[in-house]
């Protein structure tokens, strides 16, 4: 969510605010008919109809026959009153946790303008493979929580369409797969609205991990057995010289201003228009600003070696609500700390969300942004 604030905090407010096994169950969308799903190959695997080829779009009754099909999906929908945390469409086994896993979620709507929703959203999804799947959105523009919903629900069905291709190359493809879907289905609201997404994808019977993201949302892992992080996802901000060079190329005009104490923060625009001013270098959506050069192409890593070098890893990860007011270092701590002493997680969510809440009023006075956080973990042993 856009403020027309100096940032809270440094975390990055805005400004003026492996291949995949023979039995993965993936889904192909008939390019002519995109209501009609294909049939199971032997291997157990449904793919897209030709190689590399991109569906003109999703239904809803699409993604409704996929969550059905595989062992688990929820996604969070949105709500509209001040602090109130977003109810969850189930399907399957929806939010139970995987035998040996612990999954817990949270999403608050914030105290903002009268009548905007909450436009955070998160979805995880639990494949018949063994893959564990969790994303995190945020939603801008006046139509920001629809698409932070649709991405939240579409993204995991195009990941497991693409496994066969292995990991890194199926989420680059489900990312522009979810771009090229809000263009065909939401065409006119994409254009100045769209979302930053974190998505972490676990097979938890490899011991492979990888984190996926666009924009400001954020993925932390953290050794619970220590309260340490240990490895975090960089937000994509237009001040990043990489970030600039590749606007800067693509003709966007990129407003940067830096405070006496150092911190710099940066807006993205159409030249000469003074819109969208956008707060991050990569989002989906925002279709207005793809030709100047803000990108749905994800960063893409491979965290395992992260995750493996923990006593007892666990993932955190959250919308700039969250990052925006408590640290990586504060968030670990904080659910390492009941996760070690087997107390309620859940609670210490809801209990990093009012933190959070707080410290924004406390801040800004009459603003306080929308707050996710999702923590997924291996129980540890007894």
């Amino acid at each position: 969510m856009q403020r027309l604030q100096r940032p809270v905090c440094r975390a990055g407010v805005h400004w003026a605010r492996h291949a995949a096994r023979a039995q993965v169950v993936c889904w192909r969308l008939n390019h002519q008919d995109h209501t009609t799903f294909g049939t199971r190959h032997r291997s157990g695997c449904r793919s897209f109809s030709s190689e590399g080829q991109q569906p003109l779009r999703v239904s809803n009754k699409d993604l409704e026959v996929w969550a059905n099909d595989v062992r688990g999906h929820a996604y969070s929908r949105a709500c509209m009153e001040p602090y109130t945390v977003s109810t969850v469409r189930h399907f399957g086994k929806g939010v139970e946790s995987p035998d040996g896993w612990s999954a817990h979620f949270i999403s608050t709507s914030g105290l903002k303008s009268s009548g905007v929703p909450n436009q955070d959203a998160y979805s995880f999804t639990t494949l018949q493979c063994g893959w564990i799947l969790c994303i995190a959105c945020d939603g801008h523009g006046e139509h920001g929580e629809i698409i932070a919903e649709r991405v939240s629900r579409a993204l995991p069905l195009f990941f497991s369409s693409y496994l066969v291709h292995g990991t890194e190359e199926a989420l680059r493809r489900a990312f522009q797969s979810a771009q090229n879907d809000l263009e065909s289905s939401f065409g006119p609201m994409q254009v100045y609205s769209g979302a930053t997404v974190v998505m972490c994808c676990i097979d938890k019977d490899a011991e492979s991990v990888w984190c996926a993201h666009v924009g400001d949302s954020r993925l932390v892992v953290g050794d619970m057995d220590t309260g340490q992080p240990v490895f975090c996802s960089i937000e994509h901000k237009a001040h990043d010289a990489e970030e600039y060079k590749r606007l800067e190329a693509a003709g966007a005009q990129v407003i940067q201003k830096r405070y006496d104490d150092g911190e710099v923060v940066s807006r993205i625009f159409i030249p000469k228009t003074g819109v969208p001013g956008l707060a991050m270098s990569r989002s989906m959506g925002d279709g207005c600003l793809k030709k100047y050069g803000v990108t749905a192409e994800p960063d893409i890593s491979n965290i395992t070696d992260s995750w493996k070098s923990c006593a007892l890893p666990g993932m955190i990860m959250g919308s700039d609500g969250l990052w925006d007011t408590v640290s990586p270092e504060e968030a670990c701590s904080t659910i390492s700390a009941r996760y070690r002493s087997k107390r309620d997680v859940q609670a210490g969510l809801e209990n990093l969300t009012r933190r959070s809440q707080r410290r924004w009023i406390e801040a800004e006075g009459d603003y306080c942004d929308d707050v996710t956080v999702a923590f997924v973990a291996p129980l540890a042993a007894e």
